[in-house]
């Protein structure tokens, strides 16, 4: 009798305390009723168990991870359907699909959830927890479980098919495995590599079907015509690698790229003969291609003397294209001013080529017939006042009236005050430039001051064939040595400034050259123009004749005034010139005068002054204002 009461005690005693949870037995937990309620006949149970693949029990995750399984019944030991159960664990070492870890029980009262390792890495041992509740029971339960070991393996590296266009994209894959199945619900990190271009991204992490998934791109031009190997590595796993046929680029285009510089000048001249033109082939996504064949020729060059790579060559070349692309060629200028054009064509197909702008060839050295200098201001106040300035321009051109070279310079002397600066290059393609003279130090008595410019050149010819270049008989003007002729009188005098060259053949004198001078042949010479500018004055010298006549009831008359400085020259250009009337008997003379300040000019200032109403005894003032603001002035009496 004790021994029956004993065993009915164990059964009830089974029925309220939870059962082992280890060693792959299911794990049983049972709970109490809320507070204040009668105890059912039996308690609601919770069953824990956790299977793999095949569907047998275990107490191991693997990589591929196992199905956890919650049996939910009720008092009377009829399974629950529709329950909420929740699902818990060390969120390093397990993760739940679903995520949130709550499921329902189905029709046989059973919740199921899928359980993988957190990562590849995570390890060691843990516990599942469960809870959920019947009725007003609270049922918790746990079951304990062991990491096991992760084999990750990459397979199935797919590269794709066939080859792959020069520069252009492709996806790759790989897939990964845990001990042999697909690491459908473990995350894995996956890196690409290529030998040439790029994978992007490079690091990727694999899918819910085991997959890794990135694209590669033969972007660097090395990858064309080549087989880039492809490699995908994982932590724990061997590398797996492939290869990719890349093909050879298609040139589709060829660009103009420059022309240096874009102006060039006659063989011979002063300036730049030579220029560089650049052209650059591409496929068709505009990137540069290396090591394509191209021919260089010129479009036209009859009779120009236009050179290709070297000078004296007017044949095409081969030329081959450069890491970038590129391929140049130097263009020589010949004897003809001209437009260059050089065509670039792909020898493979020469359908594709490109034409250069235009090159201009332009004549060169300057001429004397195409000189001139001209000067700002003709009278500055410069005899007595030093710091006066006033400009010279030389300019320039060839014998075909084209600019000269960029850079010619030009050389200034003068027979008083200073130049600056003393010489002057040509810029900006305006074949001219210019110096100021200031005034200081030697004034010649006269107050006129000559200026010589000089620069390099060449005499000017008759081409009697059109070539452009001189043939010997043919004529030309043979020019003795620059001087500066002081004294404006159009012979080379002693004292005076020369520039000397070798000569001694008989030939004309004049400002353009001392007379005997000449090399009798034609040649370089020094290319000159003189100009002179007034340092004039301040006080001026007025002079002039005053005539009245009367007609009728009316009285005109006239004041014919000479205005000079005190050397006889121009006052200062911009000296102010007014008339005042003084008439004692207020007779209403009164005068106007045509101009109010001195013209530029070189010589003195003549104007007429008309009158009326002026009778005897009346007064006219002529005043002339120098810019420094001296006054001069002179009277004039009616008679």
């Amino acid at each position: 009798m004790h021994f029956l009461k004993y065993l009915m005690g164990w059964a009830i005693t089974a029925a309220l305390v939870a059962c082992g949870g280890g060693g792959g037995s299911p794990g049983t937990t049972t709970g109490t009723s809320g507070a204040g309620s009668t105890p059912a006949a039996g308690t609601p149970t919770l069953v824990i168990e956790l299977v793999d693949a095949a569907g047998v029990k275990t107490n191991f995750v693997s990589g591929s991870g196992v199905t956890a399984r919650a049996t939910v019944k009720d008092a009377a030991g009829a399974v629950v359907a529709g329950k909420l159960v929740t699902f818990s664990a060390d969120a390093a070492l397990i993760k739940f699909s679903p995520t949130s870890g709550q499921v329902l029980t189905d029709a046989n009262g059973v919740a199921s959830i899928q359980m993988s390792p957190a990562s590849v890495t995570a390890g060691g041992a843990g516990s599942l927890n469960v809870a959920t509740t019947v009725g007003t029971t609270a049922l918790t339960g746990a079951f304990d479980f062991q990491l096991s070991a992760s084999n990750v393996a990459l397979t199935a590296l797919d590269l794709g098919t066939g080859a792959l266009a020069a520069f252009g994209n492709r996806a790759v894959s790989v897939l990964a495995t845990i001990n042999g199945v697909a690491a459908t619900n473990t995350p894995i990190q996956v890196t690409f590599q290529a030998s040439c271009g790029a994978v992007s991204p490079a690091t990727v992490t694999t899918d819910n079907t085991g997959k890794a998934s990135t694209t590669y791109s033969a972007s660097n031009v090395a990858c064309a015509g080549s087989n880039v190997s492809v490699s995908a590595s994982a932590p724990g796993a061997v590398v797996v690698q492939g290869t990719i046929a890349v093909q050879a680029p298609q040139a589709t285009n060829v660009e103009f790229v420059s022309a240096t510089p874009q102006l060039i000048y006659l063989t011979g001249s002063v300036g730049a003969t030579q220029a560089r033109l650049s052209f650059r082939v591409v496929d068709s996504a505009g990137t540069p291609l290396q090591n394509q064949s191209v021919q260089m020729a010129l479009v036209t060059n009859t009779g120009t003397g236009v050179s290709l790579g070297t000078v004296g060559n007017s044949s095409p070349l081969t030329l081959t294209s450069d890491a970038n692309g590129l391929v140049s060629v130097p263009v020589f200028s010949g004897t003809v001013p001209t437009s260059v054009q050089v065509r670039a064509s792909l020898v493979s197909n020469t359908t594709i080529f490109a034409n250069s702008n235009a090159l201009t060839v332009a004549s060169g050295r300057a001429v004397q017939a195409a000189a001139s200098l001209s000067v700002g201001k003709f009278a500055i106040e410069g005899f007595n006042i030093d710091g006066q300035l006033t400009e010279f321009t030389m300019s320039l051109a060839d014998r075909q009236g084209n600019p000269v070279p960029d850079g010619t310079q030009v050389n200034f002397v003068a027979e008083g005050g200073v130049m600056i600066p003393a010489s002057c290059v040509t810029s900006g393609g305006t074949s001219s430039c210019a110096v100021q003279i200031r005034s200081q130090g030697t004034r010649p008595a006269n107050g006129i001051v000559a200026v010589l410019a000089y620069v390099p050149g060449e005499e000017d010819f008759v081409d009697a064939n059109f070539n452009n270049i001189y043939d010997s008989g043919e004529t030309f003007t043979d020019l003795g040595n620059a001087y500066r002729d002081d004294n404006d009188s159009s012979a080379y005098d002693s004292g005076e400034f020369l520039v000397p060259r070798a000569g001694a053949t008989t030939c004309a004198g004049g400002t353009s050259g001392r007379a005997n001078t000449c090399d009798g042949v034609w040649g370089p010479v020094d290319v000159r123009k003189q100009a002179n500018v007034i340092f004039a004055t301040s006080a001026a010298n007025i002079t002039g004749t005053l005539t009245n006549t009367v007609v009728g009831t009316s009285t005109l008359g006239s004041l014919e005034v000479n205005i000079a400085d005190t050397n006889g020259n121009s006052m200062p250009t911009g000296s102010a010139i007014s008339v005042e009337v003084t008439s004692a008997a207020s007779t209403g003379c009164a005068a106007k005068l045509p101009s109010s300040v001195i013209p530029n000019r070189y010589t003195s200032f003549q104007q007429t002054i008309s009158t009326e109403k002026c009778r005897n005894g009346d007064r006219l003032t002529v005043k002339v204002t120098a810019p420094s603001g001296l006054v001069s002035f002179r009277d004039f009496t009616v008679p």
